[in-house]
């Protein structure tokens, strides 16, 4: 089964402006951002999904599953150096 098509438009996030501006406006200690801001935090947020999301794809697979698990996942954080921040 492939995957659904999750190519993003020029200028477009996947992810919903207003959850995002929202998510951001929680933080007190954050100044208003511009719009062009809020679009950078998406697509930033969408790469770090999409990096987490693949490196525990290839634990699964290394396990010869097809279902990435929670332990795959934590796998990935202790051996990916990007998302060691994560432990």
């Amino acid at each position: 089964k492939a995957p659904p098509n999750a190519d993003r438009p020029p200028g477009k996030s996947l992810l919903p402006t207003a959850r995002v501006q929202r998510i951001m406006k929680a933080d007190k200690e954050l100044p208003s951002c511009n719009k062009e801001a809020v679009f950078l935090i998406s697509v930033a947020t969408e790469e770090f999904i999409k990096r987490l999301g693949q490196a525990g794809q290839q634990q699964a697979t290394k396990a010869k599953r097809s279902t990435v698990q929670r332990k795959d996942v934590v796998a990935a954080v202790r051996r990916t150096d990007e998302l060691i921040f994560l432990e």
